[in-house]
């Protein structure tokens, strides 16, 4: 054992005495500890214990807090976790990434913190969460436990595939989540394939926080085939792809200067 693996485990040992709230082993409840009340869509995916998952989610539905409590539950539970967020741009993994750092905090910090920056966190049981911009050069070379993909539609294909070596060696486990861009790609296909996964499509017509007349202030301000894209989760046949990612943010954050989505709980 070098030395870096014997740092490890003295940080793990001496986790076992500052724990200090037990953390719950359903990451259901988990989430009730740090003051979020899941929506039925968002427990049944927390409940599931199978070790590929992928959303396919409207906007506002909460998926990107569904991953954070899976990536902060993942670093609680096993010692010596490497949980990796990635997203199509440095700046989404950090967004990402911020939501489990501030379920951290909201919970009280039920580890302490060895290391925490603006895209890492390493706890006292030496589990470490990582946010990276999904770039073949920058993820090479991890093994991970946990790999969540956020806004993987705008991953390329090449960067994802990049990604799968380091779940080998530790049977890790996924999760992919995205509203649509087109049907192409790894997550379009992931999600038509027959292959074993948790799929899960959740539109944000479904979701009871969001109100009916607060949608309709969107579909107003952009165009019918973008609303049903990022709102109705439809794949839309396209050539070359619909809208650049870019663009999608900001004809959303118009959308919001007009009028915002009115949500009971902001945290969801």
């Amino acid at each position: 054992m070098n030395a870096a693996s014997l740092l490890k485990e003295a940080r793990r040992l001496r986790a076992r005495d500052v724990l200090r709230d037990p953390v719950p082993e359903n990451p259901v409840e988990f989430a009730r500890v740090v003051g979020l009340e899941p929506d039925p869509w968002q427990r049944n995916v927390l409940a599931s214990d199978h070790p590929r998952k992928i959303l396919c989610c409207g906007r506002q539905t909460g998926k990107s807090s569904v991953a954070a409590i899976l990536a902060l539950h993942k670093a609680l539970t096993k010692p010596g976790a490497v949980v990796l967020v990635v997203a199509p741009g440095e700046r989404q993994a950090k967004l990402a990434f911020s939501k489990a750092l501030s379920l951290h905090r909201g919970a009280g910090y039920p580890l302490p913190a060895h290391s925490e920056r603006r895209t890492g966190l390493e706890l006292s049981n030496g589990s470490v969460i990582e946010a990276l911009p999904a770039a073949e050069r920058t993820t090479r070379g991890y093994s991970a436990d946990l790999l969540v993909v956020d806004e993987a539609a705008a991953v390329g294909d090449l960067d994802y595939f990049a990604l799968l070596p380091s779940l080998v060696a530790t049977r890790g486990e996924q999760v992919l989540l995205s509203t649509p861009r087109g049907q192409r790609g790894f997550f379009h296909e992931v999600f038509h394939s027959e292959d074993d996964w948790m799929r899960v499509m959740v539109r944000s017509d479904e979701v009871d926080r969001i109100r009916p007349e607060d949608l309709q202030v969107f579909r107003h301000a952009m165009p019918e085939e973008f609303y049903r894209q990022e709102f109705l989760c439809d794949w839309l046949e396209t050539e070359g792809g619909l809208f650049a990612y870019n663009d999608i943010e900001a004809a959303l954050e118009a959308g919001a200067n007009v009028g915002a989505l009115q949500l009971e709980d902001e945290g969801w």
